[in-house]
């Protein structure tokens, strides 16, 4: 697994990349010059919310300026499945709605079960709907009350929305990035108070509970 080129490289390469001087960035962001450039030279690491505020004026994404090895563009719209098969009645089959997932019980606990829709994704995995709760992820369209349909995997790739336990607190949908030793769970968000959270893994247990294939939305 790469590990994190430096956040200073990635402002640098920005600033370059949007021809812009550190002054215009200060001007667009508000952080005094003084620290952006500290940030610029790598002898501080700005906090998450700077890092969100640059990377908004940069137009760039949140995790590369961080130093993931992800594109450089923003991320503005979720994939879509591309293992769905053809829609036809037999196509389809039942899977649960889960409310709330939380730790120390099976994913399909009855605990966790509001209810059952309908599904044609397949492929020989488990799926499982999800009741979104919160705005983190509206700006990829996903709203809450929304039902996500998750694919039931411990793995996802760096960038790909996942639905992750973190610790013994109930599961959070967020894009998600690995390092060694991090886990970075991005919102994707138009409220600002959502930022980025990073979780060093000798402190935190992280759980993958599957990869966000597909969205539906609400009315």
């Amino acid at each position: 697994m790469k590990e994190k080129v430096s956040c200073a490289q990635r402002i640098r390469q920005g600033l370059s990349i949007r021809r812009i001087t550190q002054k215009d960035l200060c001007e667009k962001t508000g952080i005094p010059k003084s620290a952006m450039s500290q940030y610029c030279r790598g002898s501080f690491i700005p906090k998450q919310e700077r890092t969100a505020l640059i990377a908004q004026a940069l137009d760039v994404n949140e995790a590369w300026l961080m130093g993931y090895d992800v594109p450089m563009e923003r991320d503005k719209t979720i994939s879509l499945p591309v293992d769905a098969i053809p829609i036809t009645p037999s196509s389809y089959h039942c899977i649960p709605i889960l409310g709330r997932i939380s730790a120390g019980l099976p994913i399909y606990a009855e605990e966790n079960i509001e209810g059952y829709t309908m599904t044609d994704l397949n492929g020989g995995a488990e799926y499982f709907a999800l009741r979104v709760q919160g705005d983190s992820m509206n700006a990829v369209r996903i709203q809450e009350g929304d039902l996500i349909i998750v694919r039931q995997q411990d793995e996802v790739e760096n960038g790909e929305i996942a639905v992750v336990l973190v610790g013994d607190d109930e599961a959070t949908v967020k894009r998600f990035y690995a390092t060694d030793s991090t886990i970075t769970l991005m919102p994707q968000s138009t409220n600002p108070i959502h930022q980025p959270q990073i979780y060093d893994l000798q402190k935190t247990t992280i759980k993958v509970l599957g990869k966000v294939v597909k969205v539906e939305f609400m009315p």
